[in-house]
Order: structure tokens, then C-alpha cells, then sequence
């Protein structure tokens, strides 16, 4: 492991450890804790875990990869309880932070209505490309589970504290924002927890299907879930670019995209039989015809219908700087439009402002950009995997880091850390197709590897979900 990933599992380790008493209903609250979010912002401490320096002043020493899921592992086979069919159940479906996107149209087909029940978080607000609800599906909120606590959080908050006072001098505990956000996380915790208890209690569920076990909303849920015997499913709901937002593994079984997956996993310590190959429902759409076609959107967008279209990608201003090389180093600006899709895509981005001739997606679909495409440009992102799964050739600005997974490791030139020399390689790629063979087998080699496609994924999951129905 890198020095950084080390120190990062190291320490979380050791915050498990200080805070393994506190507990509530027989949970240890800091294994149901959303970990990253804790240390987000203390930036004294993420100095501090690329140096060699700091692995001394851990108490977790020497890990190896599997450390952190193998405690987990003892965790949850602690609390597990045999799990029993429960015909006619819920099928439950628990959207956390909008990331469950199931398409309207996969929930019609494939989803009984009157034994599917569609759990979301209470004040979230939706982003504007979010999936709309299902028409005749019922949604509820988690606080028509809710009861009173009050008194517990309070009690439990009160521990907490006491064992922060313990490490008086301790890099992550002293951070105001980890205090805040833990206190916040402590109530979130308890809430669900009794929130659970109440719909296990209420009604039989089957199965439940989550997008992501890493915040406490949903680590809970699934955690309580396998105290009663329920199975759970967690769906991938973007490519594993680093392990921090992904492991540890904590539902029965993981929706995953592909053989990379399977095999990252297995090296981190989770076992084969915790993995199923499904894909993600949304991206049985990539392939439907777009709500608009390439002519109507080269009209609203005002591009030049003789050239080719390219489709770049940014994160906010992240990578500003390198975006910014990559627009300078092209020679080829004249022979294409550059269509800019950023993520949140709310607000112009400040390289249109630098760049004048580069044209805003703004109020525009994303599988509707990547039809009208020819050539797709991003950072390390879920994007890359479907605009190659709709055919289309993909260049991508790579940028290992702490924890990085190597996803695009097999796309060989066409993934390149240096802005510059991605730029060169894109000029010739559009100036004369000069890697038009070399890109074409790359992208078909790898989406063979990285998501399989003989049968969609609505259907391969619905065969997973036939073992509990």
C-alpha cells in the first residue's frame, strides 16, 4: 500500500478501537459511521497521512490491504442472522443521497408495484438530471419510522465526548469539523437504528437494495438488516476510481459492473461469493434513442454541423489548471466544437470564460451529449465507462492518487496524466485518425472486460433478487 492509504486505514482502525464503547442497542457506532466525511476539511491531518512520519503515531501498524475488511467482516458475521425467505415480502429500495437512479422504465418492468416499497431521506433535494419517482410505486420517508430518542442521543453524545477528552491531542479528534459532523452522525446513527427496528417490525421485507454502503444512513440500515435475517443488495453507483468509496463491503452481496471489480475486491479481502456481476439499470438506457437529435441539439447549441463533435467533461474546478494546458495544446480547435459538460452541471464554467469558442451543455441531458458526440474527453469518471458503452471513443485525463484503483489501466494511450501530451494525442487522433485502430480495439477490449453486456442489467439483477423471492 502507497503511504498515504496506509496511514488513512490506520487510522481508521485506531478511531474504531477509541471509540469501541460507544454503543447503542448493542452497535458500536463508529463502525456505522460515515469515516472519509470525519477527516474531510482537516487539512493538517491529510498532510500528515502521506508521511511516513505519521504511521508511528498509529496504533494500527504494519496493515495489510485486507485489515480493514477483514475486521469488518468480523463485525457483521457477529451480528448476522440466518437468513430465511420471506415469500410475498418487500422488495425494499433505499435511495441515499440520490445515487440509487433506477430508471422509471426498469422500475415498471421489472418491479411488482404492490410488493416494492421505495424508501428515500426525508429534505434531500433531487439534482436536476435525477431519475423522476415511478408512477404508481409507493415512496415513503424514513421518519414514518421515526421515535423518540431524544434522551439516548443525548447520553451517547455525552460518551462521545468524554473519549474525545481522552485523546487530548489527538490529530483527527481536536478538529471542530470532525466533532460536528461526528455528533451529527451519532443522531443519524440512533435514528436509523430505531427507524429499522420499526419497519422490520411493521411489515416482511424480502430483500433490500441500496446504492452505497458507506454513509451511516444506508451502513445502518444494512446492518440492522442482517441482525433480522433480511438480504441485501448493494448496487455500484460509479466506477471504484479509489478504494476510500468503496470498502469496506458491508451488504451480502455487491451489484458489481465487471471482472475488475470481482478481482479488486477479492484482493482487498472480501470472498467471491459476496460479488455479482450485474451492471447498473441505468446504463441499459445508453443505447435508447436520445430525447433529441444530433440536428436539433447542433442547432440549440450553435455549433458548426461540419465539424466533429467533442465531448468534454470536467468536476468543477478541479483540474482547472491541467483542462486549461489541455485546451491551449490543441491544434485541431478549429476542425472540432467542444461541447463543455460540467458536473453539477448548474452554473457556466469559468474555462468558457477562458476559452471562448468552447460551448455550454447547460440544461442538457448527458446520454443525449454522448449520442450527438464523436469523441468523448474526461477526467477519471463513470462517464468514460458509458460513453464507451455507447460506442463512442474516449480519451481520458488520468490522475493516480492515494488509493487509486488503476480502473483505466488498460486504456493505454488514450488515458494520460499529462494534460499536454493528451492533448497531442487527441490533435492526431482528429487531424488524421491516426490512432483510430489503436483506439477502437482499446475501447472494445476494455468495455469487454469492464462490463459485460450479453443480457441487461435490470434483468441480471431481477435473477439475483429471485434467490429471496
Amino acid at each position: 500500500m502507497d503511504t498515504f492509504s496506509k496511514n488513512y486505514w490506520g487510522l481508521y482502525l485506531d478511531f474504531l478501537d477509541d471509540f469501541k464503547g460507544l454503543i447503542y442497542k448493542g452497535y458500536p457506532i463508529a463502525y456505522l459511521c460515515h469515516y472519509r466525511s470525519l477527516i474531510r476539511g482537516n487539512k493538517r491531518l491529510m498532510a500528515n497521512l502521506e508521511s511516513d512520519a505519521f504511521t508511528k503515531k498509529l496504533k494500527s501498524k504494519g496493515q495489510q490491504p485486507t485489515d480493514v475488511q477483514a475486521t469488518f467482516n468480523t463485525f457483521k458475521a457477529n451480528i448476522q442472522k440466518k437468513q430465511t425467505k420471506r415469500k410475498g415480502g418487500k422488495v425494499v429500495l433505499h435511495d441515499v443521497y440520490d445515487l440509487l437512479r433506477f430508471p422509471e422504465k426498469t422500475l415498471h418492468k421489472h418491479f411488482n408495484k404492490s410488493t416494492t416499497l421505495i424508501l428515500e431521506e426525508k429534505g434531500r433535494k433531487k439534482r436536476k438530471e435525477s431519475f423522476p419517482r415511478a408512477k404508481g410505486f409507493t415512496y415513503q420517508s424514513f421518519s414514518l419510522y421515526r421515535v423518540d430518542a431524544a434522551d439516548a442521543i443525548k447520553k451517547v453524545k455525552r460518551k462521545a465526548r468524554d473519549i474525545i477528552a481522552s485523546h487530548p491531542e489527538h490529530p483527527m479528534y481536536i478538529h471542530k469539523e470532525f466533532q460536528k459532523r461526528f455528533m451529527l452522525q451519532i443522531e443519524k446513527i440512533i435514528n436509523r437504528i430505531n427507524e429499522s427496528i420499526q419497519l422490520f417490525q411493521r411489515m416482511s421485507v424480502s430483500v433490500i437494495i441500496v446504492p452505497s454502503t458507506h454513509y451511516p444512513e444506508s451502513r445502518t440500515l444494512v446492518m440492522m438488516a442482517a441482525k433480522y435475517g433480511i438480504p441485501t443488495v448493494c448496487m455500484q453507483h460509479g466506477i471504484i476510481s479509489g478504494e476510500f468509496g468503496y470498502l469496506p463491503k458491508i451488504a451480502d452481496i455487491d451489484a458489481v459492473y465487471g471482472p475488475f471489480e470481482k478481482d479488486w475486491f477479492k484482493a482487498k479481502g472480501v470472498k467471491a461469493t459476496g460479488m455479482e456481476i450485474i451492471g447498473h439499470p441505468r446504463f441499459d438506457l445508453i443505447n435508447k434513442p436520445p430525447s433529441a437529435s444530433r440536428t436539433k441539439l447542433t442547432k440549440k447549441l450553435g455549433l458548426d454541423s461540419s465539424k466533429r463533435n467533442v465531448l468534454l467533461i470536467v468536476r468543477g474546478q478541479k483540474k482547472y489548471k491541467e483542462w486549461d494546458q489541455f485546451l491551449k495544446k490543441l491544434t485541431v480547435k478549429q476542425k472540432v466544437n467542444i461541447i463543455l459538460k460540467d458536473f453539477p452541471n448548474h452554473r457556466k464554467h469559468s474555462l468558457l470564460k477562458s476559452h471562448s469558442y468552447i460551448h455550454s451543455s447547460i440544461g442538457h441531458k448527458l446520454y443525449d451529449l454522448i449520442h450527438m458526440s464523436d469523441v468523448v474527453v474526461t477526467y477519471f469518471s463513470t462517464v468514460a465507462l458509458e460513453a464507451m458503452l455507447a460506442g463512442k471513443t474516449v480519451f481520458i485525463l488520468d490522475s493516480p492518487f492515494g488509493g487509486y484503483s488503476g480502473y483505466f489501466s488498460k486504456m493505454g494511450k488514450l488515458s494520460q496524466e499529462d494534460p499536454k501530451k493528451l492533448a497531442t494525442l487527441f490533435s492526431d487522433y482528429i487531424q488524421a485518425n491516426k490512432m483510430k485502430i489503436y483506439a477502437d480495439r482499446t475501447v472494445k477490449e476494455f468495455v469487454s472486460y469492464a462490463y459485460p453486456t450479453k443480457q441487461s442489467s435490470s434483468k441480471r439483477l431481477m435473477n439475483l433478487l429471485k434467490r429471496w423471492l
